[in-house]
Formats: C-alpha cells, structure tokens, sequence
C-alpha cells in the first residue's frame, strides 16, 4: 500500500490529517522528523524544491544544504525537483541559483542544474 493511500485512509478514521496529528501529539526533533518524513512520502521532489529555496531565499546561500542537495539529486531526480521548483515558486531553479550565488560555486551549481527550463 503506497504512503499516500495510507496517509488517506488515516484520514477517514481520523478528524486530523496525519501532518495535524504529528503536530498535535509530538514536539521537538521528533515533530520536525516525522513532518519531514511525511513530506518526503507525499512528494519527494517538492521537499527537495521547498528545502532548495529556503537555502537561497536570504543573502547568503546556506551552502552546505544546497551543495548536498544538488550533488545527492543531480542524477537522480533532478529534472522532476526543477519542474516543481518552477511550480511552486514560478521562478527557475537555475535562474535562483544565478541569482544567490556567485564564482566558481555558482559555475559548478548551474553546472549540476543542467539548465534553465
């Protein structure tokens, strides 16, 4: 049974979905990771899209969460993390990164991207 129909069927039996239930009944780290855990089962590359652009929304790129996102993705699901970037943020991936980043570590991130879509 996928993740999804079981988050569904949660709901039928539940007046919560089960992201309200996590928040209602754990706090802490383990709130934070059974949310994520929920976010990935529901759309992986959403979560990664969502994590991308928090990284680079201020000045200062969070380096380290963008540079393993891109590494660990690139040839994975890359493609489908850039369509849902452009979805959610009506915005490029490619275009973002140009933006909030600069030099070699720039270069080597619209590298990994693969191009503006």
């Amino acid at each position: 049974m996928c993740c999804v129909s079981v988050f569904e069927r949660y709901k039928s039996y539940s007046p919560y979905d089960m992201k309200e239930s996590i928040r209602k009944e754990v706090k802490g780290d383990l709130e934070k990771s059974f949310l994520t855990l929920v976010e990935c089962f529901e759309n992986k590359q959403l979560y990664f899209a969502n994590r991308l652009y928090e990284a680079m929304k201020s000045k200062g790129a969070k380096e380290k969460v963008v540079t393993r996102i891109m590494v660990s993705r690139c040839e994975v699901d890359l493609m489908k993390i850039r369509t849902e970037f452009r979805r959610q943020y009506k915005k490029s991936l490619y275009q973002t990164i140009a933006e909030h980043t600069k030099g070699d570590y720039q270069k080597a991130l619209l590298g990994l991207c693969g191009g503006d879509d």
